[in-house]
């Protein structure tokens, strides 16, 4: 059966379609990920792909599932701001106490973007790619599927809109955050970012192409902390306005 490569991701050095599966190469979180999806499945957590093993290449052997990832609001359709926040929240809630929180919070899926997300017909149905997950808290998850779901320099979307958007993520998501406290791990996401990728520029053993790769990460995340800065109170305003559940 042939292969067809997939786009998308910085991690993976292979990620291609077989039939109904997905072959990706192994890295660091691996085995993680394989023991937290099998465990997602156990419980019928809906919104991610079935672990089913390792093939002769040493490759992860995960199920494909249909759709395609989104850059852009209009690619989104009414509600999957709403949808995105509650498939996150299951997350946490299914996790929460498991031994694979490791003693904390909950077991986070760390890179939660709409670039790791699967939509159909504009609203998400899992997230893939889930090398980053591992122990922690449900706060930093949720921030950064806040930023990166809502927040954007590029692409010409209003910031009136924008808040709206975050609002409809936070209400879908559901837990007691605090507006103040949501914009700062926003903020604090984006700064780590920028942080991080700074060091992979000033490391000789990164490829070019990742130091280009990095350039453009720092670009994206300080333009987009500004935009957070600059419209702090419209969008604490937006979220003081959310409707709180339990």
């Amino acid at each position: 059966m042939g292969e067809q490569p997939l786009t998308g991701g910085n991690r993976a050095a292979e990620v291609v379609r077989v039939g109904d599966t997905v072959r990706r190469s192994r890295d660091e979180g691996a085995d993680l990920a394989a023991r937290v999806l099998t465990f997602l499945e156990s419980v019928g957590y809906p919104y991610a792909p079935r672990h089913l093993g390792i093939d002769e290449r040493g490759r992860d052997i995960l199920t494909y599932i249909p759709g395609v990832t989104t850059d852009h609001p209009g690619q989104r359709a009414p509600g999957a701001y709403a949808i995105g926040g509650r498939m996150l929240r299951a997350l946490h809630e299914v996790t929460s106490g498991h031994a694979l929180a490791a003693g904390q919070e909950c077991v986070v899926h760390g890179d939660p973007g709409p670039f790791n997300t699967i939509f159909r017909d504009g609203l998400p149905v899992a997230f893939i790619d889930w090398s980053s997950c591992g122990p922690g808290a449900g706060l930093g998850d949720l921030a950064y599927l806040a930023w990166t779901w809502c927040i954007q320099a590029q692409g010409g979307v209003p910031i009136e809109e924008q808040a709206l958007h975050l609002r409809e993520l936070c209400d879908g998501y559901g837990a007691a955050v605090g507006p103040e406290e949501l914009l700062d791990a926003v903020v604090g996401r984006q700064s780590g970012l920028a942080e991080a990728e700074r060091a992979v520029i000033g490391d000789a053993r990164f490829t070019d192409a990742r130091r280009r790769h990095a350039e453009a990460a720092i670009d994206w995340a300080t333009g987009d902390r500004r935009l957070v800065l600059r419209h702090r109170e419209l969008l604490l305003t937006a979220l003081r306005g959310r409707r709180r559940s339990p």
